[in-house]
């Protein structure tokens, strides 16, 4: 009988197991954030893979700092027609919470198949959301080591599933990153 409950743990242990998650970032900026072009990054989206091929795909978060927060609110978000997101935010920053998430719905019947696949809270209309952010004060910008971190909670919280690494797919090298961000920004 405890050899039966051994195995059952096991085997399940090994179905909520993967050795790797592979991150993609979205956006350039974040590089230049991490090769010293820029400040590093305080806003960024990612994409979670669990194979190198980009073919199983996790989830798609969009994760922002404290200090991105604050700046929506005092430069972006408008006092009323906002003001249903701008009390969740500053709910956030007012919180002890090192992580929180905020959840976008379908708002019509073609959002509906780009609910996320994985867990997520559902709404009233039992629908998954189709955008999930991650505001986060565990850091005030974005490097490599702070978005492996927050995968792994990612994984934990949303995926239900224990993880060994995390590695990022399509790094640039610092050349690349070099001539984009001159592409970007210097030769305009």
């Amino acid at each position: 009988m405890l050899s039966d409950r051994k195995t059952k743990f096991n085997k399940r242990r090994e179905e909520n197991y993967i050795a790797t998650i592979y991150v993609k970032v979205r956006h350039w900026l974040f590089w230049y954030g991490v090769y010293g072009f820029c400040n590093k990054s305080c806003n960024d989206e990612i994409t979670l893979h669990s194979d190198p091929d980009q073919k199983d795909f996790l989830g798609y978060f969009e994760l922002t700092t404290e200090p991105a927060l604050k700046y929506l609110l005092d430069n972006e978000l408008d006092q009323t027609d906002d003001q249903e997101y701008r009390e969740e935010i500053e709910g956030f920053l007012s919180s002890q919470k090192d992580i929180q998430y905020s959840y976008i719905y379908p708002r019509n019947p073609n959002d509906i198949r780009d609910q996320v696949p994985h867990f997520a809270p559902m709404n009233e209309n039992g629908h998954k959301p189709v955008y999930i952010d991650v505001w986060s004060k565990l850091s005030t910008s974005w490097d490599p080591d702070q978005i492996k971190l927050t995968v792994s909670i990612l994984a934990k919280d949303f995926l239900y599933i224990g993880i060994d690494n995390v590695e990022f797919l399509e790094v640039p090298t610092l050349e690349e990153t070099k001539i984009s961000f001159q592409n970007d920004f210097i030769r305009k």
